[in-house]
């Protein structure tokens, strides 16, 4: 199902959404480290890194947040109705195909 989600963010709204989005949770981290690295300042080193491995720590739901940020955006903020998600559809589909492996 988030597969189909990710395949419907393929106009450039969707795009640009997905890269809002993954700077709002993620990008900022490794921009500060990348920026601390070539700046030698330990503070922004630590901040960067800290972050990046919290979100990358188990039980943290990195990838469904940035999707469903990313749709949010897409959606009503960039004003893309291009393609609708019927999420009831997809959930059917997703559980025949598991009730038949």
């Amino acid at each position: 199902m988030i597969w189909e989600i990710i395949k419907s963010m393929k106009t450039f709204r969707g795009l640009i959404a997905l890269g809002i989005s993954y700077m709002i949770f993620h990008g900022w981290a490794v921009l500060l480290l990348l920026a601390g690295t070539i700046l030698s300042n330990p503070l922004w080193i630590a901040i960067g890194t800290s972050v990046i491995l919290f979100w990358f720590g188990p039980g943290t739901p990195i990838i469904p947040l940035i999707i469903a940020v990313a749709f949010a955006i897409k959606r009503y903020l960039l004003l893309d109705k291009s393609e609708r998600i019927h999420w009831k559809e997809l959930w059917i589909k997703l559980n025949e195909k598991s009730k038949m492996n």
